[in-house]
């Protein structure tokens, strides 16, 4: 079976998100927030990171090339992990949202 990579974010309050890597929309920054949206099903997911200023283009770069590197072997890739302290990128320093909501259907 292939392995479909999955970006996981999760905030320090235990909110976790796994978005397909297939099913971006787009990634946006906009001040010192870069916000990842995707949907699936008719759910809109939606995980914006904080980054320190002057770092942004660098962090949304950063992720684009982790996205396209591989192989991703267990399917998983984390961004933002606060609970863990763990991020992709030195620019990123916290998983500020993450939401998921049902769109309407065509």
């Amino acid at each position: 079976m292939a392995n479909f990579p999955f970006l996981y974010f999760q905030t320090g309050a235990d909110d976790a998100l796994a978005i397909p890597v297939s099913k971006i929309d787009g990634i946006d920054i906009a001040g010192t927030s870069l916000t990842l949206t995707a949907t699936d099903s008719f759910v809109q997911m939606k995980a914006v990171l904080t980054v320190t200023a002057g770092q942004e283009e660098a962090a949304l770069k950063s992720l684009i090339q982790l996205i396209n590197k591989g192989p991703h072997s267990d399917g998983l890739i984390v961004v933002a992990d606060d609970e863990n302290a763990s991020y992709y990128h030195p620019g990123v320093t916290a998983c500020a949202a993450l939401t998921a909501d049902i769109t309407h259907a065509s």
